[in-house]
């Protein structure tokens, strides 16, 4: 699909159509530590000393045995694991004893075809268990081919057991050898590269490498044909001057210790000073966006746009310019890497094969490239023999917002791959898993432009860095990493939400949905099963099975209960909440409407009295949930607040909560992430889609209860907020439309939710997109909630003791559920939406009257009478202006007087 007039169109409503300055929060961004360290994409290596213990696998597995998720065998001189789960490992029992202030390393020759990161688990005499704090990641090649592998264990103490993760998915995997060596990582590191910012012209250009010594006694040696010395834990700053005789220049720091392998790292500098031959791509396009305040599509304006793009002749790089000014630099256009190329790490040479105005081809080695400027928009194609990585796209500016699709979802000048919401070593999140990204597509917005990539095959691992701790300069990297790349760029002023409804575009969009697991009739009955089965017990019901989840008579499953039968569940008393979709009808059809009603009264004004003049509501939970974070609110927070107003209002016509509810909404303009609604557990900073749910239901009432356009583009801003939360691609049966909840982890550290679906979170932000759904079409917002809603439905237990519960959570790899196990009764309620019903109250007003039933009902035009339609013979209640209460024996149809 090209970038066509639709696109254009859309883009124009996204991008102009709600008057907002783009950029991070209003209020700035999260401060950044001086302590905190830049990462080093780029381990140090380990230096080997005699080997300790040796397994060939010549007889048999030799002490190896599969512990979880796997099974093992040996043959033909080698080990053979079959992965078949989420959390495969073997380990082995085993005595060693790491020398006097040193480590082990492990060494291994191995072949894969599984996914996911691997890596070793240790367990001494003195610490015999198992945890994360022994154990040492390291990346597998799933390629199918044989590669050799260098992990160093920071081992203490007598170990007395190891432990192999080969990978986190299902598939295949050969050991050849495994040995054990004296050895660690090298003392000395080249930690941190500054290198000379890449619009600089004339001056001296000097890059600072900063190395370490992590060893504990001081450590000469030489780097640039002059001696250093650094203290033990120290680091010093070593100069090295770049040639400066290419435009795309690779500069390489060498540090080389008397008796110690060397230790490398290369940058790559962009020297636009110096004059070059330039093959100019360029292609001129229109933009459509809003002319005037009433942002009404009468007052539309387009404009012409030009991106141009200036490719070096020896195809190392190019500059990128939108409108004449410079938005980003490809450098290099394509890398090959140590591991890739069994040498230095460099540009490798390319010819031109092919030129014109839109487009040109270059040849290499192995290598085919071709850049082309279709409508506005960067083709890439790279076909090589070898791995590569490319293009690697250096947005310049300053950061407004980042967004790297399941990992990344940054405010203005915070950093890729910090330790805000995550503090173990999984905030390393610069070239992660690709079962990781949830859909194709990196962003960076600065002060320039928008800069924004997609691709195709879901397979090539993809990096993102800001600031760009790759080369140590101030850009903001991006790049692809595989044999066969497709990318496609865009480059245009637009706020972050239009390059998420770009990337949809492009990639056709959205998907098809999955296969509903079974029949709307089979899914009620699997509900009810839950409902009266593992959920009940003595009062009631419980959030989720589990015995540990108090019983009570839930007014949410006692109305959905109510919805699917239609019998009336008899109660004693009923207690509001039980699902994460409220649904108060039970209250309206056993003759307890004058009960709900001073309970959500009180509730409002509650709200009401916390609020802050501003609109605000300030975070008063834990303070450990305000770590990191840079103020003591979030849209998150604000929203959910937000929401619980407007639905009183919806309902009731209450002035006050709306009042209240509207100036929330005025106030909550100022965000730009949705962050911080699940501070029971996560940082009030950590991206989260329960916040972009809350914000779009919030909004979408906002709109309903005023007609302010204005309101309904702040809904659909939020609404594309949420879609990165979202998988639109499946490797696994189940999978498309899961949805991650959040960008970070429990208490900083575990469970890492990245890459590990919730879906109830999902759930409620599909309910609040399909309120959306009714005013816009912008995007296919029902197919989005209708394909989260049929994954949880995939999801929920079909059978055995949790038979219709939803898990908490669901493993992709290994397709497992795991508790708490959930009531279903917000999934039917999002049935129910989806399918044009009625679930919890329905409300109609005229302007003059309000009036809500727990059945459809619509208000007679010209006469004060309501119509509603129910089930003959039903007593139900109605709420007329928030304070009449009319009880109702139905006929069918019923007419009910409003004054």
């Amino acid at each position: 699909m090209r970038f066509g007039t639709e696109i254009v169109l859309a883009l124009g409503l996204v991008l102009g159509g709600w008057g907002l300055a783009r950029g991070g929060d209003i209020q700035g961004s999260s401060p950044v530590s001086a302590s905190e360290e830049c990462p080093n994409p780029y381990p140090r290596p380990i230096v080997l000393g005699r080997v300790l213990k040796e397994w060939t696998f010549d007889r048999d597995a030799e002490g190896w045995e599969a512990r979880h998720d796997c099974k093992v065998t040996a043959r033909s001189g080698r080990l053979h694991v079959q992965n078949a789960g989420d959390d495969p490992h073997l380990g082995t029992d085993c005595k060693l004893a790491a020398p006097a202030g040193g480590g082990l390393a492990v060494r291994l020759r191995m072949r894969s075809n599984a996914a996911g990161t691997g890596g070793f688990f240790w367990i001494t005499e003195s610490d015999p268990r198992w945890s994360p704090q022994k154990k040492q990641s390291f990346t597998i090649e799933h390629d199918g081919k044989w590669h050799e592998y260098e992990v160093a264990l920071a081992v203490r103490g007598k170990v007395k057991g190891l432990r192999l993760d080969p990978g986190t998915g299902d598939g295949k995997l050969e050991v050849d050898w495994i040995r054990v060596h004296e050895g660690g990582p090298h003392p000395l590191e080249i930690c941190r590269l500054e290198a000379p910012p890449a619009l600089r012209t004339g001056g001296p250009d000097i890059i600072r490498a900063h190395v370490r010594n992590h060893g504990r006694q001081e450590m000469a040696f030489s780097a640039g044909g002059r001696q250093y010395n650094v203290a033990g834990g120290k680091t010093v700053i070593v100069p090295v001057k770049p040639a400066g005789r290419a435009p795309f220049e690779t500069c390489t720091v060498e540090v080389q210790a008397q008796g110690l392998p060397p230790v490398r790292r290369t940058t790559v500098l962009w020297r636009p000073e110096v004059k070059a031959e330039w093959i100019r791509l360029e292609s001129r396009f229109a933009t459509v966006q809003w002319a005037g305040k009433d942002r009404d599509l009468t007052a539309m304006i387009a404009r012409e746009e030009v991106l141009s793009v200036h490719v070096a002749r020896d195809g190392s790089g190019a500059a990128i310019f939108l409108n004449k000014k410079l938005i980003a630099y490809v450098a290099p256009l394509v890398w090959h890497g140590a591991e890739a190329s069994g040498s230095a790490p460099g540009i490798p040479k390319l010819a031109v094969a092919e030129s014109s105005a839109e487009q040109v081809r270059f040849t290499g080695d192995g290598l085919k490239v071709r850049i082309a400027l279709e409508k506005g928009e960067i083709e890439f194609h790279l076909d090589s023999a070898r791995l590569v990585e490319g293009p690697v796209i250096r947005a310049v500016g300053s950061l407004e917002q980042g967004l790297f699709a399941g990992l990344e979802y940054l405010g203005k000048g915070e950093r890729s791959s910090s330790k805000l919401d995550i503090e173990t070593a999984d905030h390393l999140r610069f070239a992660p898993d690709p079962l990781k990204v949830t859909m194709p597509l990196m962003t960076f917005l600065t002060d320039r432009s928008a800069v924004a990539m997609t691709w195709k095959d879901m397979s090539l691992t993809a990096t993102y860095a800001t600031p760009n701790f790759f080369d140590g300069t101030a850009d903001h990297r991006m790049s692809l990493r595989g044999r066969k790349i497709h990318a496609t760029l865009l480059v245009r002023e637009a706020a972050l939400e239009g390059t998420i409804l770009w990337a949809v575009k492009r990639m056709g969009g959205l998907p098809a949905l999955p296969k509903p697991p079974r029949s709307r009739a089979e899914q009620w009955k699997l509900a009810l099963a839950a409902i009266n089965g593992s959920i009940r017990g003595k009062g009631g019901w419980g959030h989720c099975a589990e015995p540990r989840w108090p019983r009570h008579p839930y007014a949410d499953i006692a109305s959905t209960l109510w919805r699917l039968t239609g019998q009336v569940p008899q109660l004693e008393r009923i207690v509001p909440g039980g699902a994460h979709v409220p649904n108060d009808a039970i209250f309206f059809v056993t003759g307890r409407a004058a009960e709900w009603l001073p309970v959500r009264k009180r509730q409002a004004d509650g709200l009401i009295a916390a609020q802050g003049k501003d609109g605000s509501f300030r975070y008063t939970g834990k303070p450990q949930y305000r770590r990191g974070h840079f103020e003591d609110t979030s849209s998150g927070w604000c929203a959910f607040r937000a929401r619980l107003l407007l639905e009183f209002a919806r309902v009731t016509g209450d002035e006050t909560a709306l009042a209240a509810g509207l100036k929330t909404l005025e106030y909550m303009r100022r965000f730009r992430t949705p962050r911080g609604a699940q501070t029971w557990e996560l940082s009030l900073h950590t991206p989260d889609v329960l916040a972009s749910a809350n914000l779009v239901w919030s909004y979408v009432r906002g709109y309903e209860l005023t007609g302010q356009r204005e309101y309904l583009g702040q809904a659909r801003r939020w609404a594309l907020s949420g879609v990165p939360f979202v998988y639109l691609w499946g490797r696994y049966p189940i999978m498309k439309y899961a949805s991650v909840p959040v960008y970070g982890a429990t208490n900083f550290r575990a469970p890492l939710w990245i890459g590990r679906p919730v879906q109830w979170c999902g759930g409620v932000y599909a309910y609040a997109v399909a309120l959306l759904a009714e005013h816009d079409r912008m995007l296919d917002w029902e197919r989005l909630a209708r394909g989260i809603l049929i994954a949880g439905e995939q999801m929920q237990y079909p059978d055995g003791r949790l038979i219709g519960c939803l898990p908490d959570v669901f493993h992709l790899s290994s397709q497992q559920r795991a508790g708490p196990s959930i009531n279903p009764c917000a999934l039917a309620g999002l049935r129910m939406v989806l399918d044009g019903e009625v679930d919890s109250l329905s409300v109609a007003t005229d302007g003059k009257h309000r009036i809500a039933s727990p059945f459809r009902v619509q208000i007679i035009e010209g006469h004060p009478k309501a119509r509603i339609q129910a089930k003959k013979g039903t007593k139900y209640q109605v709420l007329i202006d928030g304070r009449k209460i009319v009880n109702v024996e139905s006929k069918g149809v019923d007419e009910v007087p409003l004054e």
